[in-house]
C-alpha cells in the first residue's frame, strides 16, 4: 500500500515539473511568435505614419518658400528611433522579458506619434486601445502595466505642454490626461482577467500533457516490469514442466492475456463505429507514400469515393491546386517536433467535381509500425453561408438605419422651411395694421410655400410607388417634339426670373410620334430643367434632342446641358441615391429634397429606358441624358429640323375659362361630407362664394342618412362631395350604403390620396367622380360644372389639384 501511495507521489511530482516544463516552453513560443509580429507591426505603422504626414501636411510655406513639415519629419525621424530598438530586442533576443517591455514602451510611443501626427483626433486614440489588445497577446500582465504607464505619462506630459498634439485643442484640463489613463487602466483590467484565464488554461493543458505522458513512461515500467515476470514464469515453466500445477497456472495467464486482447479488438471495434458515426471527415495519410490508409464513414460519405478507390489517393487528389512537395512543407512543423498540430483551411474536391471548404486539424500518430498524419476535416460551408449571411443582414440593417436617418433630417429641414415661411405669413395676416400691399404679398407668400410643400409630398408619393411596386405607367402615342416645348413652357418663367437662356438643337430627323408614357418623360424633363435652373446662375440651358438606331428598339435620347457649377467626380457615384446632392453647402445654398433625380431615373427604367450623368465639370457645368424606347416606327413620320441651336417656340398652353361672371350655384343644393372643421369652412366659403345652398355632414354615417333624409322629403341635393378616410363610417362604405339604396345622384369623393389605385378604389366604390386634397378652386368647379348641367349624367372625371 505504501509503495502504491509513493509512486503516486512519485508520479504526480514528475506530472508538475513536466508541466511547468512544458508551460514554459509553449509561453516562450508565445513570446518569440508575438515579438516577430510586433517587428512587422511597427515597421508598416512607422511607413502608415509616413504616408499619413505626407497626406496631411507634407509641407509648411512661407511666401514661395516651402519646407517639409514637422510632422514629416517627426515620423521619419521620430518614428524610426522609436522603432529601432524593438524591432532589434524581437531579431535578436525573441521571447526575452527585456524585448516585450521595450516593445510595449515602443508600441506606446508609436500611438502618440500617430496622434501627435493626425492633429490629436480622437478617432487615432483608438490606435492605443488597438495596441493594448496586441500586447495582450504575450498573456504577461506586465507588459500591459508598462505601456500603460508610458501612455499616462504621453498623455499627461504632452497635456500639460503641447495639449494641441495629443487632445487636438490648444488648451486643455488635465483631467483629460487623468480620464484617458482611466479608461486605459478600464481596458488593463479587461486584459489582465482575460490573461489571467489564457495562462489557467495553458497550465491546464501542459499539465495534462505532463500527465498524458507520465502515464505513457508509468505504462512502460508496468510493461517492462510485466515482461521480465513472464520470462521468470517461463523459466519456471521450464523447470517445472512435469508440475501439473504449474501447466495450469500458465494455461490461465495465457487464457487472460486471450481476453484481455478480445476486449482491446472490442475497443477497437468501438472506437472504430464512434469515428464511422462522427459528422466530421476523417483520415489517415501514410508519412512515406501520402495516400490515405484509413477514412471514416463520414469522410467517404462527402466525398464520393469507395474505400478502395481512396485509399489509393493522396490529398493532392482531393485539393487539385497543392502537391506532394506543399503537403510537406504543411507538415514540417509537425515532423520538427515544432508544434503539435497544425490547422488550415483548404477545398476539397468531391468525385462529381463540385468543391466544399473545409478547415483541417492535422496531428502525428503511429498506425502499427509506421508514423501516420490524423487529418480531421469539417465541412464549413454552412458556417461560411452563415457567416456571409450575417455580415450582409448587418450591413443591410446598417443601411436601413442610415437611409432611416437621411430620410428624417432631409424631411425635417425641407417640410419645416416652408412650414415656417406659411406659419409665419400667416401670422402677420393677424395684424389689424398691416397694409394691403403686405397682406397681398404675404398671401402669395403663403401659396408658394403650401405649392412647394405639396411638390415635396407628391416626390415622396412617388418614390413610395415606385419602390412599392405601384405605379403604372401609360403607353400613349405622342409627339416628342410637343413634350419637350411643354416641359420648357412650364420651366419659362424660372428661366426669366433668373434671366437664363434655353434653346435646343434637334440632331438629324425627329419621329412625329412615339410610344411612351407622356406625363412621366415630361416630369423627367420638368426635374432636369428645373435641376439646370436652380444650380446655373449665369448662361444659358441647351436642350439636344436626337434619334438613335445604334440598338433595336430604337431610342429617342434628350440631353440637357447647363452653364452651372457642375460637380467634382468624387461625388457622382452617389448623385442618384435618395435624399443626396452634390453637397451640403450645395442643399444649404440651392435647398431641394434629393428626390428629383432619383424618381427621375426610376420613371426612365420603368419606361424601358435609362437617365444618366454624361459629364460634368466643377464651374463649367452638367450634361445629364434620358434614353427611352421610342416604340415601332415603321408607320412613323420623320420631321427634318433645324440642327443650329434655335430659341424654342412651344405651342400656347390654352387655358380654361373661369366664368368668373357667373354664380354656378344659385338654386343648387350640395351635402359637403367632412370630418375636418378647417375643410368644412374652406370648401363651404368657396361653394357659398359660387352661389350654393351647403349642408354639413361630419362623418359617413350622418351624410347617408342626411341624403336619404332629403330624398323622401323631396328636397334632394344635386351634388354630394365625399371625404374618402373618416371616422365612424368612411367614404367608401357611406358610397356603397347609398348606391345599395339605390341613390343615383352624382357622388364626387375628396381624397387626399392621389395615387392611381386610390382614384380606382373610389369609383369602385360607387362615386361619378374623385378630386385630390388639396382642394384646387378652380378644378373643382370646373368638375362641379360637368355634373350640373344634367344631374343624371355618371362622368369618370378626375383632377389633380
Amino acid at each position: 500500500m505504501s509503495h502504491t501511495i509513493a509512486a503516486k507521489m512519485k508520479y504526480n511530482q514528475h506530472a508538475l515539473v513536466d508541466a511547468d516544463a512544458l508551460f514554459e516552453q509553449d509561453l516562450n513560443k508565445q513570446h518569440a511568435c508575438v515579438d516577430r509580429f510586433f517587428a512587422v507591426l511597427m515597421v508598416l505603422q512607422w511607413v502608415g505614419g509616413i504616408i499619413a504626414a505626407f497626406v496631411l501636411s507634407p509641407f509648411t510655406w512661407n511666401g514661395n518658400q516651402s519646407t517639409p513639415h514637422l510632422h514629416l519629419q517627426a515620423a521619419i525621424i521620430a518614428g524610426g528611433i522609436i522603432i529601432a530598438l524593438p524591432i532589434y530586442l524581437a531579431l535578436k533576443r525573441p521571447g526575452a522579458t527585456v524585448t516585450r517591455h521595450v516593445i510595449a514602451v515602443g508600441q506606446m510611443l508609436t500611438s502618440a506619434l500617430l496622434i501627435h501626427i493626425s492633429g490629436g483626433r480622437i478617432e487615432t486614440h483608438f490606435h492605443i486601445f488597438g495596441s493594448l489588445a496586441f500586447l495582450a497577446c504575450y498573456r504577461d500582465w506586465r507588459v500591459l502595466i508598462t505601456a500603460t504607464v508610458v501612455t499616462a505619462a504621453d498623455h499627461f506630459l504632452r497635456g500639460i505642454f503641447y495639449p494641441e498634439s495629443v487632445f487636438g485643442v490648444l488648451q486643455a484640463s488635465q483631467w483629460r490626461a487623468a480620464e484617458h489613463a482611466a479608461w486605459v487602466v478600464f481596458e488593463d483590467i479587461f486584459l489582465i482577467v482575460t490573461i489571467r484565464l489564457s495562462l489557467s488554461e495553458m497550465r491546464e493543458m501542459a499539465s495534462q500533457r505532463a500527465r498524458l505522458e507520465q502515464t505513457n513512461v508509468l505504462v512502460e515500467e508496468k510493461v517492462i516490469q510485466r515482461t521480465a515476470e513472464l520470462r521468470a514464469a517461463n523459466a519456471e515453466i521450464t523447470k517445472m514442466n512435469e508440475e501439473l500445477q504449474v501447466t495450469t497456472l500458465a494455461v490461465q495467464k495465457q487464457a487472460e492475456a486471450l481476453m484481455l486482447a478480445r476486449r482491446k479488438a472490442d475497443e477497437l471495434r468501438t472506437l472504430g463505429r464512434i469515428l464511422d458515426q462522427s459528422l466530421n471527415e476523417i483520415f489517415l495519410i501514410d508519412l512515406e507514400t501520402f495516400k490515405f490508409t484509413y477514412a471514416n464513414h463520414g469522410a467517404l460519405q462527402n466525398s464520393g469515393y469507395a474505400p478502395e478507390e481512396l485509399y489509393e489517393m493522396t490529398p493532392a487528389d482531393l485539393n487539385r491546386e497543392i502537391t506532394i512537395d506543399k503537403i510537406r512543407r504543411l507538415l514540417s512543423p509537425l515532423l520538427c517536433g515544432k508544434t503539435d498540430s497544425v490547422e488550415k483551411q483548404s477545398v476539397f474536391t468531391r468525385k462529381n467535381g463540385t468543391t466544399y471548404p473545409v478547415q483541417l486539424h492535422l496531428e502525428l500518430a503511429k498506425q502499427g509500425s509506421r508514423k501516420v498524419v490524423i487529418a480531421i476535416a469539417l465541412d464549413v460551408t454552412e458556417r461560411i453561408k452563415i457567416q456571409k449571411e450575417l455580415h450582409d443582414s448587418h450591413e443591410r440593417a446598417l443601411a436601413a438605419d442610415r437611409s432611416k436617418s437621411e430620410f428624417l433630417a432631409n424631411m425635417s429641414h425641407e417640410i419645416r422651411t416652408p412650414m415656417t415661411a406659411i406659419l409665419g405669413f400667416a401670422e402677420t395676416l393677424l395684424d389689424p395694421d398691416l397694409e394691403p400691399r403686405d397682406h397681398v404679398k404675404s398671401v402669395q407668400t403663403i401659396i408658394r410655400n403650401g405649392q412647394h410643400l405639396l411638390h415635396i409630398i407628391n416626390d415622396i408619393l412617388d418614390l413610395s410607388k415606385i419602390e412599392a411596386g405601384k405605379m403604372q405607367l401609360e403607353e400613349l402615342s405622342t409627339d416628342p417634339t410637343l413634350i419637350i416645348a411643354d416641359a420648357v413652357e412650364l420651366m419659362k418663367v424660372r428661366l426669366d426670373a433668373k434671366g437664363l437662356s434655353i434653346h435646343c438643337n434637334f440632331e438629324g430627323p425627329i419621329p412625329s410620334r412615339i410610344v411612351t408614357d407622356p406625363t412621366r418623360l415630361r416630369q423627367v424633363l420638368i426635374n432636369l430643367i428645373g435641376n439646370s435652373v436652380k444650380f446655373t446662375e449665369e448662361g444659358g440651358i441647351t436642350i439636344h434632342a436626337r434619334l438613335s438606331r445604334e440598338a433595336q428598339p430604337a431610342f429617342f435620347e434628350i440631353d440637357v446641358e447647363d452653364t452651372g457649377c457642375g460637380m467634382e467626380s468624387d461625388i457622382v457615384q452617389s448623385l442618384f441615391q435618395p435624399f443626396q446632392q452634390a453637397d451640403n453647402s450645395v442643399t444649404r445654398k440651392f435647398g431641394g429634397s434629393g428626390l428629383g433625380l432619383t424618381i427621375s431615373r426610376k420613371f426612365a427604367e420603368l419606361m424601358g429606358g435609362e437617365l444618366r450623368l454624361v459629364s460634368s465639370e466643377k464651374g463649367k457645368g452638367s450634361r445629364f441624358q434620358i434614353r427611352i424606347p421610342t416604340g415601332d416606327l415603321s408607320q412613323t413620320e420623320f420631321n427634318e429640323l433645324p440642327e443650329h441651336q434655335l430659341p424654342i417656340s412651344p405651342r400656347p398652353v390654352v387655358l380654361p375659362h373661369r366664368h368668373d361672371d357667373e354664380l354656378l350655384g344659385v338654386g343648387r343644393r350640395i351635402l359637403l361630407v367632412e370630418d375636418g372643421p378647417d375643410n368644412q369652412r374652406l370648401i363651404s366659403y368657396l361653394l357659398k362664394k359660387q352661389g350654393f345652398e351647403v349642408s354639413i355632414a361630419s362623418n359617413g354615417q350622418e351624410g347617408y342618412e342626411t341624403a336619404l333624409a332629403a330624398e323622401d322629403a323631396d328636397n334632394p341635393f344635386d351634388i354630394i362631395l365625399m371625404d374618402m378616410q373618416m371616422p365612424v363610417m368612411d367614404g367608401y362604405a357611406a358610397t356603397t350604403a347609398l348606391r345599395d339604396a339605390s341613390y343615383d345622384r352624382p357622388i364626387i369623393a375628396l381624397t387626399a390620396h392621389a395615387m392611381k389605385g386610390d382614384a380606382d378604389h373610389c369609383l369602385n366604390a360607387g362615386c361619378d367622380a374623385y378630386a385630390t386634397k388639396p382642394i384646387n378652386r378652380d378644378s373643382l368647379f370646373e368638375l362641379l360644372r360637368t355634373f350640373l348641367p344634367q344631374s343624371n349624367q355618371v362622368a369618370e372625371a378626375s383632377i389633380d389639384g
